[in-house]
């Protein structure tokens, strides 16, 4: 078998409940099935369970130390684990305590694992070399990445490993060592059934792997293009974006990529993976203007960068949002015969958005007034820009438009809003940048007082299109934008 297969955990805690998620997998784009005899309850009916996959089957029996939900010894586990040998299945996952133990049979392969859910060890080579020695065909080994270099660490362990290996960074950090593994020589990547039935951190599902993400297809040289933020969850923008690729037949993958340490996709990043391009949300757009060398005059004005695109070996700052905002709101202010010259806009929020968005409407010639959570910086930011101040939940000041800039309304959040019901009334306008989910409370507020609105996904569509363009000279395709694509970019 080669790198690039899909291996589906059965997540289950009972036999009957296992042999039912066994056969809705069946239906599901996975190489193999991993059957977690450690999660069961009673007595797992191991030799049934493996005769009834459709797939190849990955025995594993997991103790509490290593992540699983096996509580007896290592004597009890090696006893069920060659229960699968003898049952035929075609891995036996076994760990440093019971691997050396294990019979072989011809058609099984043994698999020596490893966990650490504290970390990442520095010594990461020399501990999977270590893992290497002990008996078995393969080794597999999953840490918990601190930022987005640890990921390039699995890989490079991966690389250096003499046996076959898996390598799995875990957690949402660890995304793209599940996406990218496989390309980078990583034998197997799992997926869950469906949202909840994961059996590690981070796990995306199946389908999303096979489907969305393309893992069978890519190459160390697919083009990577990612969302940089902190956090990523709630953005869905890597859907449109990877349907996108998937239309117009790129050679590309979108990720979420979770960090806290931005200066990592400047020094360490480009130089290990074909990066291409970045989506930037919170907090980093201010600094993901820093990292360019270059920059649009949207992203000049702004002040902070939504888009960044690798040229020459350096990047490209653009500001998409900036563009977006001055479309829809443009749009929306001649359909309503409203000026926006001298008009006066409350703009919620202190951070990069914030300051996008205010721009944007600076430039259509309105007045623009900042009002933050956070006094300190709101001023900081108004001096700046040369903008006036209000007072967070002020209602006065007769605006033509108020634009939320922040993150209060998204999901999980949705019964917050940032402006109060009270301060809404017929003639104005409500722009709200959040995405997730599409009509919030923040928009609802202002539909019932009589307010025209403008929602998240008017701009996500704008400026995602842009971001593509930008990439890739190509349109995207309105067709990549769904019920799904919403997300928080």
């Amino acid at each position: 078998m080669n790198g690039g297969m899909i291996c589906l955990p059965v997540v289950a805690g009972s036999n009957r409940e296992a042999l039912a998620r066994m056969a809705e997998a069946s239906a599901e784009p996975a190489d193999l099935h991993e059957l977690r005899l450690d999660l069961i309850r009673e007595r797992p009916d191991v030799e049934t369970l493996v005769a009834a996959s459709t797939r190849p089957v990955i025995a594993t029996c997991r103790s509490e130390g290593q992540g699983g939900g096996f509580r007896d010894g290592p004597a009890e586990r090696l006893a069920i684990l060659e229960r699968a040998v003898l049952a035929g299945a075609a891995f036996v996952d076994a760990e440093e305590d019971v691997v050396c133990g294990l019979k072989r049979r011809e058609g099984t392969r043994i698999v020596a694992s490893w966990h650490d859910f504290a970390g990442t060890p520095a010594d990461l080579s020399e501990r999977v070399g270590r893992l290497a020695a002990l008996p078995g065909d393969w080794i597999k080994f999953a840490v918990t990445p601190a930022d987005q270099d640890d990921n390039l660490r699995v890989f490079d362990a991966v690389a250096a490993s003499p046996k076959p290996a898996i390598g799995i960074a875990m957690g949402e950090v660890g995304l793209p060592s599940r996406v990218l593994g496989p390309a980078h020589g990583s034998m197997v990547t799992f997926g869950s059934l469906s949202r909840g039935l994961e059996s590690a951190p981070g796990q995306p599902t199946a389908a999303e792997l096979a489907g969305l993400y393309r893992v069978r297809e890519l190459t160390r040289n697919s083009a990577v293009y990612g969302l940089l933020g902190d956090p990523v969850a709630q953005s869905s923008g890597y859907v449109c974006h990877n349907r996108a690729f998937a239309l117009t037949g790129i050679d590309a993958v979108y990720i979420p990529f979770l960090s806290r340490n931005p200066a990592l996709f400047r020094d360490v990043i480009p130089g290990k993976l074909p990066l291409r391009g970045l989506s930037v949300t919170l907090p980093h757009k201010v600094a993901a203007l820093e990292l360019a060398s270059a920059c649009s005059e949207s992203a000049r004005l702004a002040g902070a960068a939504n888009t960044l695109c690798r040229r020459d070996g350096l990047w490209f700052a653009d500001n998409t949002d900036f563009s977006a905002v001055v479309e829809t709101v443009r749009e929306k202010a001649v359909r309503l015969a409203l000026t926006l010259a001298g008009a006066p806009v409350l703009v919620l929020g202190s951070g990069g958005a914030a300051r996008g968005i205010g721009a944007a409407f600076a430039s259509l010639g309105a007045r623009v007034t900042l009002a933050g959570r956070n006094a300190a910086r709101t001023a900081e930011l108004a001096g700046k820009m040369g903008w006036e101040t209000a007072d967070w939940g002020e209602t006065g000041g007769g605006w033509l438009a108020v634009a939320n800039a922040t993150s209060v309304g998204m999901v999980p959040n949705v019964g917050e809003t940032p402006f109060p019901a009270e301060g809404w009334r017929p003639g104005m306008i409500a722009f709200d940048a959040v995405y997730n989910p599409r009509r919030t409370r923040f928009l609802r507020e202002a539909e019932r007082a009589g307010a025209a609105t403008v929602d998240g996904m008017e701009m996500f569509v704008s400026q995602a299109r842009g971001q593509f363009a930008l990439w890739t000279g190509k349109k995207m395709p309105m067709e990549c934008f769904g019920p799904d694509s919403a997300g928080g970019l």
